[in-house]
């Protein structure tokens, strides 16, 4: 099981690490499905509150552990880009959800604007699939989310604490705690690491590859997301070389009896690939312990 959740995991978290959280970058066709791998699963789809249908994946896990796991992707691909990581936790024994925002991979067409960091329409579907697992499987859900979408989970914890938001306890992968902040970094704003990311007013208006990333009219986690907006236990995992979003916009989240924080020596969103069996071994620690 080792070999299988380390080739896997590896093998297709890299594709989305290159790119995720620089902006919006979808993907329509799979490059893979379940079915690729030999891995029982079923589709379904639920449409949201604004009428659009989101396509999702369900993974029944071998060996039902009472545990239903649901992954909300990053920014880039579709949910057939982070099958490894779904895989891996079916292949544990949990009960996996994946789905793809409006625009992304099978779910309904969107208008996507790629200079966007996220689009806010993205909430209602991680909260349509969210409400649909629950009401499915008649218990709360746990959230394994990276990048982007750790914005959409914080943003429904923050509108929903406690047993209102349907989740039992969150994974923050690449958490962007402060989404103005991270997107003043990749626009060139210099992290001096000194507590407040000030480069004194001088911010470059585009990152380095010659791209500005901008916020949605009506931004999610305005003005961040704060330790008293966390009612569920959460596992925080940071990367030591995240320029995205740096050890320093977590610290005060660590205050929280709730948080724990796990760091990896990698790159934003990498370390499933680099450090597989400690990062899923985290995981499914934190995932019983709670």
């Amino acid at each position: 099981m080792k070999t299988i959740s380390r080739l896997l995991a590896s093998a297709l978290i890299l594709l989305v690490s290159i790119t995720a959280a620089r902006a919006i970058n979808p993907q329509k066709e799979y490059t893979y499905t379940p079915k690729d791998f030999g891995i029982e699963y079923v589709e379904d789809s639920v449409v949201t509150s604004d009428g659009y249908r989101i396509n999702i994946w369900n993974l029944p896990g071998a060996g039902e552990n009472g545990r239903s796991v649901l992954i909300a992707c990053a920014d880039a691909g579709n949910m057939g880009q982070w099958l490894g990581i779904g895989a891996t936790l079916c292949f544990l024994g949990y009960d996996v959800w994946m789905f793809d925002y409006r625009g992304f991979g099978g779910s309904q067409d969107f208008a996507t604007d790629q200079d966007m960091l996220y689009h806010s329409e993205y909430l209602r579907d991680f909260g349509a699939v969210l409400e649909h697992i629950a009401v499915l499987r008649d218990r709360p859900v746990d959230v394994l989310a990276f990048s982007m979408g750790t914005i959409m989970v914080g943003e429904h914890l923050r509108q929903y604490p406690g047993r209102k938001s349907l989740i039992r306890s969150c994974i923050m992968d690449g958490f962007i705690s402060d989404p103005a902040e991270s997107v003043r970094i990749l626009n060139g704003g210099k992290d001096n690491g000194n507590g407040n990311g000030s480069d004194n007013g001088k911010a470059a208006n585009s990152g380095s590859d010659g791209k500005s990333v901008r916020l949605p009219a009506t931004p999610l986690l305005s003005p961040g997301f704060r330790p008293q907006d966390i009612s569920v236990p959460m596992l925080l995992i940071h990367a030591t070389e995240d320029t995205v979003s740096p050890r320093r916009l977590l610290e005060p989240l660590t205050a929280s009896p709730l948080v724990t924080l796990r760091e990896f020596d990698c790159k934003h969103l990498q370390a499933a690939f680099t450090h597989t069996e400690e990062y899923f071994t985290a995981l499914d620690t934190f995932l019983k312990a709670h």
